[in-house]
This record gives structure tokens, C-alpha cells and sequence, in this order.
């Protein structure tokens, strides 16, 4: 009797174990699946980051080589700042850059701006024109301090 019981409670401790060696077996594989899964989100945040920066310093160089206007650059490189590094996407930091940005960012674009009429056309490119006359040395030396900040970080 004492011996079947012995058999039975071995069966069941074996089976016990078993069963969670086959836990800790899945434990281990989820969990090198989410690391996998982070190493590969982290990748392609840094990828991201990289391209921000890469198109951050390329429009900035094509606006100081004057293959870019001050207007378009504004734009862009507002926006790409705040999709890499919001805290650097301030009025404080690049008064010029932000000026313009704001000036022009609810300027209708593409199929908006053909829509348009002549006069409003023209005044909105007046206004636009104007301020970039205003601000270009403004905004070409925030673009500077931004390269070469950009540049110390990364």
C-alpha cells in the first residue's frame, strides 16, 4: 500500500515538474521574443532619429548654400524638430526660424493654394516674401546654431 501511494505521489511530482519545466520553457521564449521585438523598435527609432537628423542638417545647408528659401526651410525644419526632439522645437531657442514657421504653417498648400484667388495669392506671397527679406539673416543664423548644436549631440 505505502508503495503504490509512493509510485503515485513520484507520478505526480514528475508530472509536476514536467509541467513546469514546459512553463519556464515558454517563460524563456516569450521573453526572448519581446526582447527581440524591443531591440527591434529601439533600431528603428534610432533609423528614425538618423533620418530626422540627416533631413534636419541637409535643408538647413541647402538654405545657407541659398539653394533653399528661408520660408520653406522654416517649415520643414519645424516640423522635422518637433518629430525628433520637441524640446528643441521651442520659440525661445530659434526666434526666427519660429516666426516664419508660424507666419506661413496655416498657409494653404498644393490643391489649397491653386484654389486661391490671384489677389489673396499674391498677398499671402507678398507677406511671406517680405518676412523672408526681414528675417533671412535671423533665420540662416538659427539654422547655424541648430547644425552646429545638432552636430555637438550626435
Amino acid at each position: 500500500m505505502w508503495m503504490t501511494l509512493f509510485v503515485v505521489g513520484l507520478l505526480i511530482i514528475a508530472g509536476l515538474a514536467f509541467y513546469l519545466g514546459k512553463l519556464l520553457f515558454q517563460l524563456k521564449a516569450q521573453q526572448q521574443k519581446q526582447q527581440q521585438a524591443l531591440q527591434a523598435h529601439q533600431q528603428k527609432l534610432a533609423e528614425r532619429q538618423q533620418y530626422l537628423l540627416d533631413s534636419i542638417t541637409l535643408i538647413g545647408k541647402a538654405t545657407l548654400e541659398q539653394q533653399c528659401e528661408p520660408s520653406e526651410a522654416a517649415l520643414r525644419i519645424w516640423v522635422l524638430l518637433e518629430n525628433m526632439q520637441p524640446e528643441l522645437a521651442q520659440a525661445c531657442h530659434w526666434p526666427a526660424l519660429f516666426e516664419m514657421y508660424d507666419l506661413i504653417k496655416d498657409m494653404p498648400t498644393h490643391d489649397a493654394r491653386k484654389a486661391l484667388e490671384k489677389k489673396e495669392l499674391r498677398r499671402q506671397d507678398h507677406l511671406r516674401q517680405q518676412k523672408e527679406i526681414e528675417l533671412k539673416s535671423a533665420i540662416e543664423k538659427d539654422i547655424e546654431g541648430l547644425l552646429a548644436l545638432l552636430q555637438q549631440r550626435h
